[in-house]
């Protein structure tokens, strides 16, 4: 059973999805009784997390709009998948970052870890292998090319290529969402 601390932290995570949330469903959320919610939204209210309680039939609980939260909070098992999804990325050469940012913040993470915790992570991470790529080198793409283009594809706009083939001279592309492009040759 988790300790109180934990569940009241369970509590602002659930509250901070936004929206109302009906004491019922916080209650059942936690697995505790109304009478708790209650009690933990006062002690979080007491810690100056502004909870509000919203009267009528679909009230409950929320936090104030605009209420920004100190740094992240992980429990243990989000950390660890941060973490492993910073070295999968950083082994499979699929990390939008530069190297760097990406063991800065590994390190970050691994600073606050308990220690047990930590132990549990290198027990994973010894016990991963990764292939390399076929061609022995792997280049992570810029986040100054990939955001742009994941901007693009998420709201459904083409992406206009231009680049220099080693035996075509200029090319454009007009790539779209739909997998079709055209391309022309230039003179450039």
């Amino acid at each position: 059973m988790p300790r109180p601390l934990a569940r009241v932290l369970t509590l602002l995570e659930l509250l901070q999805s936004g929206g109302v949330r009906t004491v019922s469903e916080l209650a059942g959320r936690v697995n505790v009784d109304e009478r708790t919610v209650r009690r933990y939204a006062q002690q979080l209210v007491d810690l100056d997390v502004p909870v509000e309680s919203v009267r009528g039939r679909y009230g409950g609980y929320r936090v104030a709009p605009g209420y920004r939260m100190p740094p992240l909070m992980l429990s243990d098992d989000e950390a660890l998948a941060v973490l492993l999804g910073l070295v999968a990325g950083r082994q499979s050469g699929l990390t939008a970052a530069a190297d760097t940012a990406s063991e800065t913040a590994s390190a970050k993470i691994r600073r606050v870890l308990p220690e047990r915790l930590r132990r549990r992570l290198d027990a994973v991470l010894g016990s991963l292998a990764f292939t390399d790529p076929p061609d022995g080198a792997s280049v992570a793409p810029e986040p100054v090319v990939l955001l742009p283009i994941a901007d693009a594809v998420r709201h459904h706009r083409p992406v206009s290529i231009r680049y220099t083939a080693a035996t075509a001279g200029a090319v454009s592309a007009l790539c779209t969402r739909t997998g079709s492009s055209r391309t022309r040759a230039g003179g450039t």
